[in-house]
């Protein structure tokens, strides 16, 4: 043991003639707090073995850098400050809401699920509404568990405190406009987005292929979607066209087929190569390409009966029987199948799919290395291992939705507002719906589709007006608005066309370049050509078009509203998105350089 102990004595001050002073003061007192076989076993490790068998000294290299440790310390402390100043001065922001919490002590036009629920009228129990408002006052854990629920019921509030986290970079959950509020359950704004989502629902299965004018149901989803007065969904000439139904208004979304290039394209994930043909869910209905059908098919919606409807709300399991409904492996080809990618991604996966995919669509990376020839990125300014890092870590961005959602909203879900038109059309509630929705045509299609429905699931021949969803338990249970999916959706898309200049995607000549329609089976990829099928698509178009597809495949799954939703989340992570990244820009040991992209709504922005 004292052989050891002189060994390490000696090899200290052998150190402490050959190491620069800064470094060894650093050194020496760390080894001298360790002490004993530990410090000696870290002197090994840091000079070498050969100092303990022989007089060779091998010494650590001397840190290089244009900087000492004190000023790196120093200056990481200002960056920090300079940030949290930065996001102090600009302040909070309006929180304004649709008031229905306060026009309707029956709470008709708020979320309420896993909470007990009026057998009759489906309305939710008010003491226990009550008790969830005091939990949120409170932000008590505690007063979350105390919220009531029917005894065995075992559904669960999902991240009620999830709103009040802080981020450390950022900023602030509360701290960005919220966009577009949820329009009152009683007005035209409302009608016009419930409307569309039966609609979404009772077109699910219509091959994309046939959206056009000669298609009869979709021309009459077109027709009235135009009638309505406050649609805020994108039009040509004044009127919703099959080429316009259900898209978005930013640039590139109603150009060409509805599903983004970036979801069509082979990608590798750890070096295995990729096919986008996820398993599809089987059709509910078989639809002709003229938009009659001559049969109901094999596939499955849910929450279509009063009974499966209130038990969902009340936090048990659906009570309808298991069936499958999942067919081949097959190219994205229906709304459905949209849907379905929305409802299975992994929050990012998509955009760091289409980060792996952009070269190939003609994407070049913006910054510093684009004119390199001797320098490349990863882990500063620019893609490869920083992006994908910006990416993983949208997740804390979603903060500011839930924000939204649990303390400020608290926005029915839709499945819930197809409750309240359900219950008024059946006589049982005088609720104040809008005209628009009460007497539109699609209510008028989706009662006898909920009775084939319920028939295949229950033996039964009720008939309702409730809102089917795609998915088994319906939506998540939490808040409506803003989404989620289309808040990571605006952060995510804002990241890629940021740090990817904008490019037309070139026609090429090779199938991996040319870019792609599904065929009306979705079994292949039919080749769409420039000129002929429509205009040439272009690189942040697709990307535009990738955040539409994952926002409002939650809507074609019957969770999340068009405008109070999609819009305001796309909006909230776009703006998190750009104050991220200009928080980010000091940071950077690059040189200064800028970049200027559009936003969703056109307005070009300089960072």
């Amino acid at each position: 043991m004292s052989e050891i102990k002189d060994k390490e004595s000696r090899n200290v001050a052998v150190e402490s003639q050959t190491i620069p002073s800064s470094s060894r003061r650093t050194r020496r007192r760390f080894l001298g707090d360790v002490g004993g076989i530990a410090a000696a076993s870290v002197a090994a490790g840091a000079i070498g073995m050969e100092p303990l068998f022989s007089s060779r000294v091998t010494v650590e290299a001397a840190e290089i850098a244009p900087d000492d440790d004190h000023k790196r310390v120093n200056d990481a402390e200002k960056l920090r400050k300079d940030a949290a100043q930065d996001e102090k001065h600009l302040g909070a922001f309006p929180h304004p809401t649709n008031g229905d919490e306060e026009l309707y002590p029956n709470r008709i036009g708020n979320f309420h699920k896993t909470l007990p629920h009026d057998s009759i009228t489906g309305e939710v129990d008010q003491a226990a509404y009550n008790t969830m408002l005091h939990a949120l006052s409170t932000g008590s854990f505690a007063d979350f568990e105390a919220v009531p629920r029917l005894p065995g019921a075992n559904g669960r509030l999902a991240n009620p405190l999830g709103g009040l986290a802080f981020n450390m970079d950022g900023p602030d959950s509360r701290a960005v406009p919220i966009g577009p509020i949820p329009p009152p359950i009683a007005s035209a704004g409302g009608a016009a987005e419930v409307v569309e989502l039966y609609w979404e629902a009772y077109l699910r299965d219509v091959p994309l292929a046939d959206y056009n004018t000669s298609n009869a149901i979709v021309m009459q989803a077109c027709a009235e979607l135009s009638s309505l007065a406050d649609f805020q969904g994108p039009k040509i000439g004044g009127q919703v066209t099959p080429q316009t139904l259900f898209r978005y208004p930013y640039a590139g979304c109603t150009d060409g087929p509805m599903v983004s290039q970036f979801l069509y394209r082979n990608f590798t994930v750890d070096g295995i190569p990729v096919q986008p043909v996820p398993t599809s869910q089987l059709p509910a209905i078989i639809w002709n390409p003229d938009g009659t059908f001559n049969s109901f098919g094999p596939g499955m919606d849910f929450l279509t009966s009063f009974n499966e409807w209130l038990a969902v709300e009340n936090g048990f399991a659906n009570p309808a029987p298991a069936t499958s409904t999942t067919d081949g492996p097959l190219f994205m080809h229906s709304v459905r199948d949209i849907a379905q990618l929305a409802n299975s991604d992994n929050i990012n996966s998509v955009y760091i799919r289409a980060s792996n995919v952009m070269g190939g669509l003609g994407g070049v990376a913006n910054g510093p290395y684009r004119t390199s020839v001797r320098q490349s990125s990863f882990s500063s300014a620019g893609g490869g291992g920083y992006l994908s890092s910006l990416l993983g870590n949208v997740h804390k961005g979603e903060r500011h939705s839930w924000f939204t959602k649990w303390q400020l909203h608290r926005h029915l879900r839709p499945e819930a507002f197809g409750g309240l038109v359900d219950r008024r059309m059946q006589g049982v509630t005088g609720y104040n719906l809008h005209s628009q929705l009460l007497n539109s045509q699609i209510l008028q299609l989706i009662a006898p589709y909920n009775q084939h429905l319920n028939n295949v699931k229950f033996g039964s021949n009720e008939t309702t007006f409730l809102l089917p969803q795609a998915g088994r338990g319906g939506s998540p249970s939490h808040p409506s608005a803003s989404a989620g999916h289309a808040f990571t959706a605006g952060a995510c898309v804002t990241l890629l066309k940021y740090w990817f200049a904008d490019a037309p995607i070139p026609q090429g000549s090779l199938s991996n370049t040319v870019p792609k329609k599904p065929n009306r089976a979705g079994t292949a990829l039919q080749n769409y050509v420039y000129g002929v099928d429509g205009p040439q698509l272009t690189v942040h178009g697709e990307l535009n078009k990738v955040c539409m597809n994952l926002s409002e495949g939650r809507n074609m799954l019957g969770f999340h509203y068009r405008v109070s939703d999609n819009y305001s989340g796309n909006q909230q992570g776009e703006a998190v998105a750009i104050r991220l990244l200009t928080e980010l820009k000091p940071t950077y040991p690059e040189p200064d350089f800028t970049v200027t992209f559009n936003k969703f709504d056109g307005t070009p922005v300089t960072i």
